[in-house]
């Protein structure tokens, strides 16, 4: 049993360490926050052993073999290399860095000390995607030749809030706009070439974005994300022969329609066990006890691929943090 402390425990820390009692194979027994009343708060909901507010404390403590990360994304790479470095695990909230450089030095980090290094990006763990992007590959619906994806929601206006701080890596596109990405490359691969306009706030942040990528063989994706406007957080996968949307959040899906052929169309359910932060939980710590590195659903050379993606992005459309 793989035993585990919560780094950074925020709203995004309080849904997965609640999801994880779903998974198998590794428990929560500690928290971290740099406030000790929170660390304490948060120990006592979920039932943990320990609580600090001492960082090298907690890495310094034998009972606790792996560490989960979901500070503010500037944080991960620096956090997660202690942890690697006082001999934990680290399973890294996505996205994994701010760049890609820095994920190369993290996951470099990680093999020089020979311990699992993951970036948390549930989706490819989920098995109701898993199916139906096999599906959809299969030739049910034909040739792909396009993807619709989306994903927004409202961010809180306080302007020292996470999402909108340049200093601490905020906006739409690592929060938000890396999940609508993650279809297409998925599905076809790394874009020829990005259309589309990326609008910048007044902070600094990329506040939404609506992107066309275009691929070699003449499949087209469209991507939108935003933090200032809800959004149907739906995504279709379209062929020759017919399509699938997946419904609301379709990166953690439950259902689909289907219109295949000259069938009517259809709507599919699926099971899906709690909210499915627990299928990379117990992912993961399979990968830990056989002594894996990383995990086969999205290894680091997966990760990698995406961050250099969101890096093109802000190349080509902005915004530029303010430490690079």
């Amino acid at each position: 049993m793989i035993q585990w402390a919560a780094v950074g425990i925020g709203h995004m820390a309080d849904l997965f360490v609640a999801d994880a009692q779903h998974g198998q194979g590794g428990r929560f027994i500690a928290a971290y926050s740099r406030n000790k009343e929170r660390a304490d708060a948060f120990a006592q909901k979920h039932k943990l052993e320990h609580s600090h507010d001492d960082f090298d404390a907690l890495l310094a403590d034998d009972s606790i073999d792996a560490v989960y990360i979901a500070s503010p994304h500037t944080a991960h790479v620096g956090q997660a290399i202690a942890a690697l470095e006082a001999g934990k695990a680290v399973l890294v909230e996505k996205p994994v860095a701010v760049n890609a450089m820095e994920a190369e030095r993290l996951y470099q980090t990680a093999e020089r000390c020979g311990l699992f290094c993951q970036e948390a990006l549930w989706t490819r763990f989920n098995p109701v995607y898993r199916t139906i992007l096999e599906q959809a590959r299969s030739g049910l619906l034909g040739r792909l030749c396009h993807s619709h994806s989306n994903f927004g929601f409202v961010a809180p206006a306080d302007p020292a809030h996470r999402l909108n701080n340049p200093e601490l890596a905020g906006g739409a596109l690592l929060d938000m706009g890396l999940y609508p990405l993650l279809l297409p490359l998925d599905l076809f691969g790394e874009p020829d070439s990005i259309d589309g306009r990326v609008s910048i706030g007044s902070s600094g942040v990329d506040e939404s974005a609506d992107l066309v990528l275009s691929y070699p063989g003449g499949q087209r994706a469209v991507v939108s994300y935003s933090l200032r406007n809800v959004m149907p957080n739906q995504a279709t996968i379209s062929g020759m022969d017919g399509w699938v949307e997946m419904q609301s959040p379709w990166f953690a899906p439950n259902a689909a329609r289907w219109q295949v052929g000259q069938g009517a169309v259809r709507w599919e359910q699926y099971e899906l066990i709690g909210r499915g932060w627990h299928y990379e939980f117990t992912a993961a710590n399979q990968a830990i006890a056989r002594g894996d590195l990383f995990c086969k659903e999205h290894s680091q050379a997966d990760s990698l691929r995406l961050m250099r993606l969101l890096d093109r992005i802000r190349t080509e459309f902005g915004p530029r943090y303010p430490f690079e």
